[in-house]
């Protein structure tokens, strides 16, 4: 095990570092992560994360960092250091791991992020107006449903794992057929 949730801040030993936007100034509890490196003393971590309905902890396709996903707030944690390493997502919805390809997926409100085991990233455009459903993994390719206002619609699409590309995005498409308007003042 490299690392486990805990039910709350330890009552005893090191104190927990807190790893948010503001560091060590941050005093309340978030979600707390032990971790177990492999060359240091385990530690513990306070992540207050972000206003999604979503945490979890997962290992980084690297097979070193690990992934803090707290309410959302997306970040990798290099454990030997106890440090951010990066910062991937502030929304986060849903994280997906493709071992074959060795990347994890991570689902926004209104796109994705991938974050591969050679530490490079990609962010997709925007593809739904506000969230998805019917989200599946085959291959290299994702695909779900986008939803749009317009009709108030959900409207299948198909995302590029390697890539990031998504041709047929709904958001895209009502932005590409949408009519300039000119205001005209007296």
């Amino acid at each position: 095990m490299r690392f486990e949730i805990l039910p709350g801040l330890p009552s005893y030993g090191p104190p927990a570092i807190s790893l948010t936007e503001r560091g060590e100034h941050e005093f309340r509890e978030g979600l707390v992560v032990r971790f177990y490196p492999k060359n240091s003393d385990p530690w513990v971590g306070n992540f207050l994360g972000g206003m999604a309905d979503y945490s979890t902890v997962l290992d980084h396709p690297n097979g070193t960092d690990v992934v803090v996903v707290a309410w959302g707030n997306t970040c990798i944690i290099d454990p030997e250091y106890h440090v951010i390493r990066d910062r991937v997502a502030p929304d986060t919805w849903r994280a997906i791991p493709v071992p074959s390809l060795g990347l994890v997926v991570f689902q926004g409100v209104v796109d994705f992020s991938v974050v591969r085991s050679d530490n490079s990233r990609w962010t997709s455009p925007r593809i739904s107006w506000d969230s998805f459903r019917k989200i599946n993994v085959h291959e290299s390719k994702l695909t779900g449903e986008a939803w749009t206002p317009i009709g108030d619609a959900w409207v299948p699409f198909t995302l590029d794992l390697l890539t990031g590309s998504c041709t047929d995005g709904i958001y895209e498409m009502d932005m590409a057929r949408a009519s300039h308007v000119t205001r005209i003042v007296d």
